[in-house]
């Protein structure tokens, strides 16, 4: 009998031990979720940016964390696929009970979970989602990256002041392609400059042959190039296959060290858009650099610094806010004014986009270079 009791006892302590431990687990840690393509062909922005977060992450928590509790980042992988980051997006709200999110870094995902996280009053931020329909997404939605309408209006103005006539046109058939299209058409009405013709390819294509051979006939001065990195690889491979000599313009996702890698001299000449970052001596991103290299033994790869804002953005609300909750969050997003971040200064307007300029880059001797600032 005595035996019995023991048991019993030690079932009841262990009991009470768990549902004191889980309640004080609760209390320490803050969830945060991100959903990133860490799969995929957006896998390499995906993992940039998952290292920068972690990388805040790591620093934030030696210092004490937030109040004395702990950030605890639960990310997911959208393969940079909408369905997949729906599913992602519901398991962080309705079973991590996650109190913001940050992703993705691609448009289409971000547009197709932006529903679901207006009605449960969960703030996003997205560290590179461009696409200008981002901007009447939602209330909770932000994003650190600027709007395609930006970007298209840099390439646009460059196409102008060069004095390109013609132009193709050759673009993901998706949310993010085709928005950039559209900027860029609006950039360009009324200037005279003619379209020759518009080709389009689906996400994680292996053949573009035909659209080339379309685009090759009419032999065109430029091409416009609106693509992924694991895209852009299939795309150039062919181009060089097929003996065009079009010049290329491009977006800022050719800014990616696969690209050159795998194509070699074929992207030489390219020019692409890129956000302009702070200068060398800034602070912020000097720090930011120098950790980085220290943490993962490399330089920060493109988007890197824009998912450690992301996350900077979501730690100063709840600082501003003085409350750690997801009302917090959005309560405090909306008063941040000035943050200093590792891309720069960070401030949100009305629809929760951030105002960044775009520069011009090219490929020379296997290495980007900024044209103009």
């Amino acid at each position: 009998m005595k035996r019995l009791m023991s048991i019993g006892l030690v079932v009841i302590l262990a009991g009470v031990l768990f549902i004191f431990g889980c309640a004080k687990k609760s209390v320490e840690e803050i969830k945060i979720g991100a959903i990133l393509p860490l799969t995929g062909d957006l896998a390499t922005y995906g993992e940039n940016a998952k290292e920068g977060i972690t990388l805040l992450t790591e620093e934030i928590n030696a210092h004490g964390g937030i109040n004395g509790k702990k950030i605890v980042i639960l990310f997911e992988d959208s393969k940079a696929q909408p369905n997949q980051a729906v599913t992602a997006m519901k398991k962080l709200l309705d079973i991590d009970k996650v109190l913001a999110v940050i992703g993705d870094v691609a448009s289409s995902p971000t547009l197709a979970f932006a529903p679901i996280t207006n009605k449960s009053k969960v703030v996003v931020v997205s560290p590179a989602a461009s696409s200008p329909d981002i901007t009447n997404a939602g209330s909770y939605i932000y994003r650190v990256w600027p709007s395609d309408v930006f970007e298209a209006g840099r390439i646009g103005h460059y196409v102008k002041k060069a004095g390109i006539k013609k132009i193709s046109l050759f673009y993901v058939n998706n949310d993010y392609g085709k928005a950039m299209v559209q900027e860029f058409k609006n950039q360009i009405k009324d200037t005279g400059i003619m379209i020759a013709i518009e080709e389009n390819f689906e996400q994680n294509t292996t053949d573009v042959r035909t659209q080339l051979t379309r685009i090759k006939s009419l032999n065109p001065e430029n091409i416009y190039l609106i693509s992924y990195p694991k895209d852009s690889v299939i795309i150039l491979r062919q181009y060089k296959e097929m003996g065009l000599k079009s010049k290329l313009l491009s977006t800022s996702s050719f800014e990616d060290p696969m690209i050159l890698k795998e194509v070699g001299n074929v992207a030489e000449g390219t020019l692409f858009t890129s956000p302009i970052p702070p200068e060398e001596t800034d602070p912020v991103g000097a720090a930011f650099r120098k950790n980085y290299e220290k943490r993962f033994g490399k330089k920060p790869g493109l988007v890197a610094d824009y998912g450690y804002d992301a996350l900077k953005v979501v730690i100063e609300a709840l600082k501003i806010s003085g409350e750690i909750s997801k009302e917090g969050v959005s309560k405090g997003i909306q008063k941040i004014k000035d943050l200093k971040g590792a891309t720069g200064l960070i401030n949100f307007d009305e629809n929760g986009d951030v105002i960044k300029p775009s520069g011009i880059k090219t490929v020379e001797n296997k290495k980007y270079v900024w044209v103009v600032k």
